[in-house]
């Protein structure tokens, strides 16, 4: 039986109090091996081997949605262990700096929504606990 082991890494990206939420493209789903039921999605994929996770996040968010952001700390780790492989996804708080949405073929639909556009969706538990701890984030940092 083999085994595998990847690291995804995720973004919130904060622009204007709203954060970008992504409708995952019906190939993509019927493609997926560890989520193929979920159409909801937040900016990013797996690691290249020797790719920091920064490095990765960039290109990643370049190559589904062709935004600049700026990176700001880690807001979550998530196990996943299903049909033989653990995947480790961190989620980073980002702010955006540049660029209009340009999704690849891996999305379909995009969504700027507020914290309370947010709460009131069918977002899963996960994004919503995420996006919420990216606004808090961005929150405490204009305080400080």
């Amino acid at each position: 039986m083999k085994r595998d082991f990847a690291v995804a890494v995720k973004a919130v990206i904060i622009k204007e109090n709203k954060a970008l939420v992504l409708c995952r493209s019906k190939h993509e789903m019927e493609c997926s091996y560890m989520n193929s039921h979920q159409k909801w999605d937040l900016p990013g994929g797996g690691l290249h081997f020797f790719e920091k996770a920064e490095e990765g996040l960039r290109r990643e968010i370049r190559e589904e949605t062709d935004l600049h952001v700026s990176i700001g700390p880690p807001l979550s780790l998530f196990d996943a262990i299903k049909h033989h492989i653990h995947l480790c996804i961190f989620t980073y708080a980002c702010t955006w700096t540049g660029g209009e949405v340009r999704l690849s073929p891996e999305h379909e639909a995009f969504f700027w929504m507020t914290e309370e556009e947010m709460e009131e969706s069918e977002l899963p538990h996960w994004m919503k606990r995420d996006i919420r701890a990216a606004f808090a984030s961005l929150r405490k940092k204009q305080e400080g």
